[in-house]
């Protein structure tokens, strides 16, 4: 009698084991699933072109931009974003990764932006921007006000002495369809974007690399 349950009870035993490796079998596999479907259709590496960024990012650097996030909320002031020009908009056979651009949003749509004394305006009043950049010098083409439709959006440098953005006509403004994604995250060193780095931060930097 007890011999009979006690196989009974590893019989029992096996099936719980046999049970739990599945599950964890089909964890993991749910898991990996998860991770392969994030990093190739959520986020996206891109590498930073040209020196309008500075001193956010550098040319060269390596960023990662989540291209998921825009198809449930819409882009926000400040936020820096991937994005196709409007003349590689449409085209095929320009639209690559050496076709994206990195600019941070200053305008929404709807909304009338004018420079005045390297201050930006929208809608008369000015625009409390969270970090401190270099002077806006040139106004650009938004020394009258620039009325945005309600798709596009109007994008600055982070480095304001560069007039490769919003402020120049052959730029344009940015429309929404031709958005990727936010860039939130740098590869090397790994870590998240925000604002410019000032001068005693980046000598900082500097004196730990050559340490």
């Amino acid at each position: 009698m007890n011999l009979r349950f006690e196989e009974e009870a590893k019989k029992e035993k096996r099936k719980n084991l046999v049970k739990e490796l599945i599950r964890y079998v089909i964890e993991v596999i749910f898991v990996i699933t998860l991770a392969y479907l994030i990093v190739n259709f959520a986020l996206k590496k891109l590498t930073v072109i040209g020196s309008a960024m500075e001193n956010t990012m550098l040319s060269g650097q390596d960023v990662i931009a989540n291209t998921l996030i825009y198809k449930i909320v819409s882009p926000s002031r400040g936020a820096i974003i991937a994005f196709y020009p409007e003349k590689a908009a449409g085209t095929a056979d320009n639209i690559n990764d050496s076709s994206i651009l990195i600019r941070r949003i200053v305008g929404l749509p709807g909304e009338k932006i004018r420079i005045e004394n390297g201050k930006v305006y929208a809608n008369g009043e000015e625009i409390e921007e969270k970090y401190n950049f270099n002077r806006t010098v040139s106004a650009g083409r938004a020394e009258d006000e620039i009325e945005l439709e309600e798709d596009e959006y109007f994008v600055l440098s982070d480095k304001r002495t560069d007039l490769d953005d919003s402020r120049s006509a052959s730029f344009t403004k940015v429309r929404r369809d031709n958005i990727i994604g936010v860039v939130f995250m740098s590869t090397e060193p790994l870590s998240l974007i925000s604002g410019p780095k000032d001068e005693k931060e980046e000598d900082m930097n500097t004196e730990e690399e050559q340490e």
